[in-house]
């Protein structure tokens, strides 16, 4: 089974992999460049959801497979004086357009940082190379890693939201699918 994923960062390809892997036989894990086709840094649940949404929809556009997965990290508020949350949405999507969503569990960042993320404009990872001195940190373990002392990293993180988004095709039955 070929499953296109609409990224090419080894930490997310290596989640879905491992997922797939889990409830499927043979599975044919393949990611597809897919920059350029969403924000750059996501920020609120409804960009977060579009951007993985359009990268499951474009991994079927490039690559035939049974499924496409579209992995996008961003933030959101939590609310005026609490903070931001950093977490992963995955979409899994069928050729026939019909999709699922899942998320991974989040973490709340450095208010600092997020408040110069917002006034700068840069993207969350140029903030997170500069606190970890890591070149491509996002590629690599993630933020998330060094801020939970290694105990969580960004492959966990893909893992977890490709996981809850599966939820309704290992119950097609259930959800009618």
């Amino acid at each position: 089974m070929i499953v296109a994923v609409g990224t090419r960062n080894p930490a997310k390809i290596e989640g879905v992999r491992r997922v797939f892997a889990e409830f499927f036989k043979e599975v044919d894990v393949q990611g597809v460049d897919a920059r350029g086709v969403t924000r750059t840094q996501p920020i609120g649940l409804e960009q977060i959801t579009e951007g993985a949404l359009i990268r499951a929809r474009f991994a079927l556009s490039k690559i035939k497979g049974k499924y496409g997965v579209g992995i996008e990290a961003g933030i959101f508020s939590l609310g005026k004086d609490v903070g931001y949350l950093d977490h992963q949405q995955a979409v899994i999507m069928r050729p026939n357009g019909r999709f699922s969503v899942g998320h991974s569990s989040g973490f709340m960042l450095p208010a600092k940082m997020v408040q110069r993320m917002l006034k700068e404009g840069n993207e969350l990872e140029h903030y997170a190379v500069e606190m970890t001195g890591i070149s491509e940190v996002g590629d690599k373990e993630g933020i998330v890693y060094h801020l939970t002392r290694g105990t969580v990293n960004r492959t966990d993180l893909t893992e977890q939201c490709v996981r809850t988004a599966l939820v309704p095709w290992l119950n097609a039955s259930r959800f009618g699918y």
